[in-house]
């Protein structure tokens, strides 16, 4: 008997308001006022296209990634998520994630997007250090990173990952400082990866100087042993978790 994966949908909002120097993914500088109910029908309208090739399935995890998908307000994100329940049976239960990056939130949409039905927050931190977050093109600072996490735990977010750039320490010490001071902020999860420098990026046309790749030497180390101390566990490459708070969109990929 064939058996299909769990059904996953993955929603792209792919405007940012400053393009990362290292990002390949389809993401666009924003310019002006932001059409958000005019993307939410185009949302709509694809959805409705493929129906047919899900038809009876159930949708056990909600993935809105970009770009920056906290420059969309809860109300957009509030709307899409209606509109895409009375077409598709979307577990009770099911996992829905948003990326949000702390230069671009307010204290005040973190509850909105909670009653949205936003159950798991993906906050790209990448360094606490303000040096590095410059030297990495970031917009916000290491203060506007943990004011986010926190906020975000005041609104009732339990699952929160934290986006971790290992480049960003580019030593021992700076990136066991970089840990300890991503687990002070009591995260379920973390994504601790490598800067890479892909084609067609303004790093990988003019790669940066004091920050180290993929391919530097010891850039590879994995923080297996503070990580599994303070109770995460490895599960991917870079996906690192506290029991019961894998991420089950990455999983299903």
């Amino acid at each position: 008997m064939l058996t299909t994966p769990p059904l996953s949908l993955y929603v792209h909002l792919p405007w940012c308001v400053r393009k990362c120097p290292y990002c390949d993914f389809n993401s666009h500088q924003q310019r002006g006022a932001l059409p958000f109910d005019a993307y939410v029908d185009a949302l709509i309208a694809d959805l409705e296209h493929d129906l047919p090739l899900v038809w009876g399935r159930i949708v056990h995890s909600v993935f809105f990634g970009g770009g920056t998908p906290s420059l969309f307000p809860p109300e957009a994100i509030d709307r899409f998520l209606q509109q895409a329940s009375a077409r598709l049976r979307i577990a009770p239960n099911a996992e829905i994630t948003l990326e949000a990056n702390p230069g671009t939130l307010e204290h005040g949409p973190f509850p909105g997007y909670r009653k949205a039905g936003v159950n798991r927050l993906s906050i790209g931190v990448q360094s606490f250090d303000d040096a590095s977050l410059q030297r990495l093109g970031r917009i916000h600072s290491s203060g506007d990173a943990e004011r986010a996490v926190k906020a975000a735990q005041d609104a009732g977010f339990d699952n929160i990952n934290l986006d971790l750039d290992a480049a960003a320490a580019d030593a021992g010490e700076r990136r066991g400082r970089l840990l300890e001071q991503a687990l002070a902020l009591h995260p379920t999860h973390l994504s601790h990866y490598q800067l890479t420098l892909e084609a067609g990026t303004a790093f990988g046309a003019r790669p940066p100087k004091g920050i180290p790749t993929s391919t530097a030497p010891g850039t590879c180390r994995k923080p297996a042993g503070r990580l599994a101390q303070a109770g995460f566990a490895q599960y991917e490459v870079s996906a690192w978790a506290r029991a019961g708070h894998r991420c089950a969109h990455n999983l299903n990929y």
